[in-house]
């Protein structure tokens, strides 16, 4: 008789634990949706909570500034979806996550300091980082805090992040960096040029899908 697969890779790790935790298994989720804009109107006084903007308060008002920054939340919102695939949490715990970004999505600059140093990789499609076009394979290593914004390409972008701790607990999770209210104006009225476009994967990997149809296609 033979032995359960299953059980052989849980007597084989036993004993194997180290300080983010046992072995574990995920199993493939389906990729989150994303949230609406309905969603955001529903509690649109609290939109601005999870973004810090105390520089932009600082210099331009608090009304005003949460007023702003909420507004591009809402604007932003139909584009993006994050799919959590490990979440360890403490400390030096490692996480990944599955990002979705519509295309010609602004991400605004922001910064991270409570999650430790970041890696991105370019699943499909493709980003605009600076003068850098990214596609898929091309990573990019961000060090605990570094403020950064990108552009998604004409088709979109897929990328996972993978994060393993080493970030600083009490700090914000998130810190918007734009500079001045009329550049949020700026991301939010792209936002709504390019909303149309915007139609999240129904799998991970749909982008790199489209791609080798595109690359078969011209093959042939």
């Amino acid at each position: 008789m033979s032995a359960n697969p299953e059980d052989v890779i849980e007597n084989s790790t036993k004993g194997f634990v180290s300080e983010r935790g046992p072995f574990v298994i995920n199993a493939n989720p389906p990729v989150k949706a994303p949230h609406t804009r309905e969603e955001v109107d529903a509690q649109f006084d609290k939109a601005a909570d999870a973004f810090d903007h105390e520089s932009l308060a600082a210099e331009f008002g608090s009304e005003e500034a949460r007023q702003k920054v909420a507004e591009m939340v809402r604007a932003l919102t139909p584009g993006t979806s994050t799919t959590m695939l490990l979440w360890q949490g403490g400390a030096n715990g490692m996480s990944l996550s599955h990002n979705w970004f519509g295309p010609n999505f602004p991400l605004f600059r922001h910064s991270h300091p409570r999650f430790g140093d970041c890696l991105y990789y370019v699943v499909g499609g493709e980003l605009e980082m600076g003068t850098r076009q990214l596609g898929r394979g091309s990573t990019i290593f961000l060090p605990n805090g570094q403020p950064y914004k990108f552009t998604a390409g004409p088709d979109g972008v897929e990328v996972l992040e993978f994060r393993a701790g080493g970030g600083d607990e009490k700090a914000s999770g998130t810190i918007v960096k734009e500079t001045s209210l009329d550049a949020i104006q700026q991301i939010i009225d792209r936002c709504h040029e390019v909303d149309s476009e915007w139609q999240a994967p129904k799998r991970m990997g749909d982008l790199v899908r489209r791609e080798q149809d595109t690359d078969d296609e011209a093959a042939e």
